[in-house]
């Protein structure tokens, strides 16, 4: 699967909006003009079968995107699902611990610093859906530190320097997809 970045070619926010409200049957769950945040979405409305295959326009996915939600049945759960999960941002960790949190952290992770101490990316699973992924692509030289992802299924992965891992959500957690 391609992977898109934020300034790659496809429908806008305002675009995908515009689609949406021409279809008559659809719902939202607020007033589509006015996008709320993911928390106050997930607070507010929490995914159930009141909104399920609603939308919700919201102003800080992945913390700055004004995108489009729907709500979702993944066959385990109810889930506030991103229209588009495409987009990227950079880590400047230089070591220590960074979550990665479903719909706050970009899918796509660049690390951009040189690291001093290890460092690891800890996937959360609050608000994680069936499907959803992350990669995290280590830029660095070979270094005498590592990145490594935690919070999987199984073993830890690490991330090499130059190279990318890329975890996925199923029903029982998240799992190295590599």
């Amino acid at each position: 699967m391609a992977e898109q970045s934020q300034n790659s070619p496809g429908l806008s926010a305002a675009e995908v909006l515009a689609l949406i409200v021409a279809n008559a049957s659809t719902a939202y769950v607020a007033n589509p003009s006015t996008p709320m945040t993911v928390a106050n979405l997930i607070a507010n409305f929490p995914p159930s079968v009141t909104y399920l295959n609603q939308y919700a326009r919201v102003s800080d996915l992945y913390g700055s995107v004004d995108d489009i939600m729907r709500c979702r049945w993944d066959g385990t759960n109810y889930r506030w699902v991103p229209q588009r999960d495409s987009f990227a941002g950079t880590s400047a960790a230089t070591g220590g611990t960074v979550n990665v949190l479903p719909l706050v952290t970009p899918p796509v992770i660049r690390m951009t610093a040189t690291l001093i101490g290890n460092v690891q990316y800890s996937a959360q699973t609050a608000n994680a859906y069936i499907g959803q992924r992350f990669s995290i692509v280590n830029n660095a030289v070979i270094s005498l530190f590592t990145a490594t992802i935690t919070g999987l299924i199984g073993s830890n992965l690490t991330v090499l320097g130059g190279g990318t891992q890329t975890i996925v959500y199923g029903p029982t957690g998240w799992y190295a997809a590599n």
